[in-house]
């Protein structure tokens, strides 16, 4: 709390008001996600001297799940899969929150990353990324690129810290260790979370901030698709939020975060002017398509990554609304329109997905739960859990709770037993 007061007195009180509800303890988690599973925490290292606080999802013991199954296919066929081979490996969702890369917290991302945790048994990774006044960018970036690194670099210090940390958790509840699966990983982000999960995707040439290449964390070799999901991210910072064109319908920003001017003089602090025009700063900016040779092909690995698989979810009420739709037309202008999947929710404003469900409307509530349930159909079709890579082919949803005590030498072999719920039919249209 020491840097707090290294900085000018209205730049201290604005950022000691909106940390307060990183007073709040883990422990209302139990109630504000009550299905659980509940986050373990811990540190993972980073390239610099400072640790990044993680919070690590892991599926629970007596877990439900959902199972994807072409039309008219059996239940077994969800039951099989129900019985894999359980110490094999688990995908990874990596998530970030949002907050202007000046408050916000692990916490409010509980409920959605419990969620695809349990549903889709995988492990979500929540990351407490540095903010600023006490970091300045690209900290943030470079604390996300290190946690990808802990998932998938066997070369890192990180990659065994990780894996030794969530397996002495499990030890101590006498669970079966588990692995976590390089190959099927997943970003998610939520607003300026939304920016930093889009930049993972993303190799820009001769970046300005670095003065150098700054490639993708993941290798251009990586063999699986790479779903990222970007709920109303932040795309362009080049202009504060009470500079932005508003969709009409939106009422201009009032209350005490524009009263007080807590966006307005605490966001530079992290991102100076100079920077914000940056690639990585704006990734909306960023070329999706590398410059192609005399013959059209393309020689360098730039721009999107050719495994990027993109769920966009765009608010009608948004003062982001028009830099996604800038964005949307450039992605299907440079070429992969197909890999881009957007949800277009009427009536609901930015981060409405965030607010506990007492405080939004029914009719939201609803919106929040069908564009998560989509969210988690995009990932289990990319992560190929059930065979079928096909981002555009129809879908049942099969719910299957596996009940068995995975304990050291036990449950090795324990039946599945399905709930036959079929939900619905979902089918992601080709993008034009």
């Amino acid at each position: 709390m020491s840097s707090l007061f290294h900085h000018p007195f209205g730049i201290s009180w604005r950022k000691a008001l909106v940390s307060l509800p990183r007073l709040v303890p883990d422990a209302v988690l139990h109630f504000t996600s009550p299905e659980g599973p509940q986050p373990i925490v811990f540190d993972v290292p980073s390239r610099e001297a400072h640790l990044i606080p993680v919070y690590v999802f892991i599926p629970p013991r007596n877990n439900q799940h959902h199972h994807l199954v072409s039309p008219g296919a059996h239940l077994k066929q969800a039951l099989s899969d129900s019985q894999k081979d359980p110490h094999e490996k688990l995908p990874v969702l990596i998530d970030f929150h949002g907050g202007s890369f000046i408050l916000g917290s692990c916490q409010e991302q509980s409920p959605f990353c419990a969620q695809m945790c349990r549903e889709l048994n995988c492990v979500v990774i929540s990351v407490d990324y540095r903010l600023g006044p006490y970091a300045t960018y690209p900290a943030a970036n470079l604390d996300a690129e290190d946690v990808v690194l802990a998932v998938i670099d066997r070369e890192k210090q990180s990659y065994r810290t990780l894996r030794e940390s969530i397996n002495r958790h499990l030890d101590k509840e006498a669970r079966r260790r588990i692995e976590l699966d390089e190959d099927r990983i997943a970003f998610s982000g939520f607003s300026s979370g939304g920016n930093l999960a889009l930049n993972l995707a993303l190799s820009v040439k001769n970046d300005p901030t670095i003065h150098r290449d700054w490639l993708s964390p993941v290798p251009w070799s990586h063999k699986s698709e790479i779903p990222v999901l970007l709920f109303y991210p932040s795309l362009d910072c080049r202009l504060l939020p009470h500079e932005r064109p508003r969709p009409e319908g939106l009422d201009p920003p009032s209350g005490f975060v524009e009263r007080w001017r807590l966006e307005a003089e605490l966001m530079p602090t992290y991102l100076p002017v100079a920077n914000r025009p940056h690639p990585r700063a704006s990734p909306g900016l960023a070329d999706i398509k590398a410059p192609s040779s005399a013959d059209g092909k393309q020689t360098e690995q730039y721009g999107l990554h050719p495994q990027a698989k993109l769920f966009l979810v765009l608010p009608q009420f948004d003062s982001l609304n028009g830099q996604s739709l800038d964005w949307i037309e450039k992605v299907r202008a440079e070429g992969r329109g197909s890999d881009l999947i957007v949800e277009d929710v009427k009536g609901v404003t930015h981060g409405w997905t965030q607010f506990p469900d007492g405080f939004i409307s029914d009719e939201h509530r609803k919106l929040k739960v069908e564009v998560f349930r989509k969210a988690r159909v995009f990932l289990g079709v990319w992560w190929d859990v059930t065979g079928m890579k096909s981002g555009h082919a129809d879908l049942k949803e099969v719910k299957v709770e596996v009940l068995g005590d995975d304990k050291p030498g036990s449950g090795d072999k324990a039946p599945g037993k399905g709930v036959d719920v079929m939900i619905e039919r979902e089918r992601y249209p080709k993008a034009e």
